[in-house]
């Protein structure tokens, strides 16, 4: 089984509905994570479990660049997303697939908006940032 180069992953961004994605500029790191709520009820017929729909929050980490590309989406643009409350379109998927493809190993893409933005600043690194993408909605996860 051939493994991932973490390198090769990106963060992709839709604001028009997956027509066109950009990536993360500069991304250091990142992670996807998957929670669903649940509430447990012990009785004396038995436990009882019932869980609410899924949610997905992708974390990230990234430097700032002053030249951004065509393809890659800034602080700058992801500040005007937070600021306006913007509800994009948010991928991660197997880095070799490109769109929409059968077979992925993983993909997993929904709405979201940005419900975290810092940025960071250190006399002995490069300006950075990190935020959050939180999911509103179903997840898709066929490619």
């Amino acid at each position: 089984m051939a493994k991932i180069q973490g390198s090769t992953q990106s963060v992709d961004i839709s604001t028009d509905n997956g027509t066109t994605w950009k990536s993360l500029i500069c991304l250091r790191t990142s992670s996807v994570n998957g929670t669903v709520d649940s509430t447990v009820e012990q009785t004396n017929c038995g436990t009882f479990t019932s869980i609410g729909k899924p949610n997905m929050t992708v974390d990230f980490d990234a430097i700032c660049e002053t030249a951004p590309g065509g393809s890659e989406v800034s602080y700058s643009s992801l500040l005007g997303y937070f600021n306006a409350g913007t509800q994009v379109l948010v991928r991660v998927q197997n880095p070799v697939v490109t769109g929409s493809s059968a077979g992925a190993s993983y993909y997993q893409s929904f709405d979201a908006y940005l419900t975290s933005l810092t940025l960071n600043q250190s006399t002995t690194e490069f300006i950075n940032f990190s935020g959050t993408f939180t999911s509103n909605g179903l997840i898709d996860i066929t490619a």
